[in-house]
């Protein structure tokens, strides 16, 4: 199983044009690597989303007294070049700028993952240093990302009438927080490759 990097621009590319027709807030983004001049391309989602503060296993106290927290979430969906794959970093933080920790972004994994998750969390989800910003970033591991490729029967040789990006990122959200928006899997909006 491996995606090039030409079928990730076009998965890519699709998928932004169904976000910019329901209003989804995705852009795709380019980053310049500063060594050769040549340009990545990339999906950045920012939004704010109501934690619940119990789920949070939050002592953060900025004035909310009620249960929800508003907590600002960046996504960035990359090529991962070594693995071949679509790679997911993202960020979570509190409106006055504090990160949320690892344990905490644990704890946001929907419930029916969370076993797995927390029964090999270093595997899962880590924190690492983004490659384009070098800062840090929450990661879903890419060989997590290489086996739901797999799971979904992904082949870089088929052409198929569904976006894969979209299958896999609506297979791994419930892992990172990031809601997806049911139109995405809509079957009467076939996909066009060349």
């Amino acid at each position: 199983m491996s995606m090039t990097y030409q079928q990730f621009v076009e998965y890519a590319t699709d998928f932004k044009k169904h976000s910019d027709s329901i209003d989804d807030g995705w852009n795709l983004c380019q980053y310049r690597c500063p060594m050769n001049e040549s340009h990545v391309e990339y999906l950045v989602k920012k939004e704010i989303q109501k934690m619940n503060k119990s789920s949070l296993k939050s002592d953060h106290s900025d004035s909310h007294t009620e249960d929800n927290i508003p907590v600002v979430c960046e996504y960035h969906v990359l090529y991962n070049p070594s693995y071949s794959c679509p790679d997911v970093f993202f960020n979570m933080w509190y409106t006055d700028g504090k990160l949320l920790s690892l344990e905490q972004v644990w704890s946001l994994v929907h419930y029916f993952l969370k076993e797995n998750v927390v029964r090999d969390k270093w595997n899962a989800i880590t924190q690492e240093i983004h490659p384009f910003s070098n800062t840090p970033f929450f990661r879903l591991h890419p060989c997590k990302n290489t086996h739901v490729l797999e799971m979904l029967g992904f082949s870089s040789e088929n052409n198929y009438e569904f976006n894969p990006l979209i299958a896999w990122l609506s297979t791994i959200s419930p892992l990172i927080g990031l809601k997806i928006h049911l139109s995405y899997g809509n079957k009467d909006s076939k996909v066009e490759f060349t």
